[in-house]
Parts: C-alpha cells; structure tokens; sequence
C-alpha cells in the first residue's frame, strides 16, 4: 500500500513537471489589525498587477468596537488615480467575514472604512484582531 502511494505521488509530480501545470496562487495579500478605526480611515496600499484571475477580498475575524455593538463596518475598495480622485470600484457591509470584490484590473488598491452599522459619523472605534487581505 505504501508502495503505491509514493508511486502515485511520484507519477503527479511528473505530470505537473511535464505538462507544466501549477497550483493556483493568490497574486498577493497580507495580514495586519485594526485598532481604533473610525470611519473615513483607510487600509495600506497595495498593488495588484492581475497576473492571476483570484478575486480581491478583504477578511475581518475578532470584530468589536469601544462604544456601542458591532454589526457591521461599512467597506468601499478604491483604486488609485494619479492626478485625480480616487474611485470607489465596489462597496461591501462586512459582518466580520469575508467581502469579496471580484478580480480587479491592474493597479493600486486599498480599502476605505466608511461606516459603522450603517452610520457614517460615530464616536465608537472600530478593533478588528486580524484583517487578511488578497489581490
């Protein structure tokens, strides 16, 4: 039985290096928190260059704020534009979970807090234990 196992993975790796196949990967992303957010805050800059077709998410998981009860914090993925405003690509409410923003075209990217459970001008801020993003 063992045997067979180690012939089999043995025959995959050579597939793939034959044939060239890859496992997919996430462009990029990276890990961070958040800590005493108010709306109007925005997320580090990040540059995707849509070398690869993953949707673009932003994943908050340890969600509370100071004042108040979290339901959910309002999201807008901008994207930057040299000279002008930047744009707002798509909004998500993110109920501490994941909001996924679909495969973006090349650029630079970040993520605005917009509001808190709805409201956009609160005196509460906004803890998130870990954020993960990936572009």
């Amino acid at each position: 039985m063992r045997t067979s196992r180690i012939a089999a993975v043995a025959m995959s790796t050579a597939v793939v290096g034959v044939l060239g196949i890859a496992p997919a990967f996430a462009q990029g992303g990276y890990t961070s928190s958040i800590s005493g957010w108010l709306p109007g805050k925005e997320s580090n800059h990040w540059t995707d260059g849509n070398t690869d077709s993953v949707s673009t998410s932003v994943k908050f998981s340890g969600c509370s704020v100071d004042n108040g009860r979290f339901t959910y914090a309002g999201l807008q993925l901008k994207k930057e534009r040299s000279g002008l405003p930047d744009t707002v690509v798509n909004r998500d409410n993110n109920y501490c979970d994941t909001s996924s923003f679909g495969d973006k075209a090349a650029g630079k990217y970040y993520f605005n807090y917009s509001s808190l459970n709805g409201q956009d001008t609160v005196s509460a801020y906004l803890s998130v234990s870990t954020v993960t993003v990936r572009y």
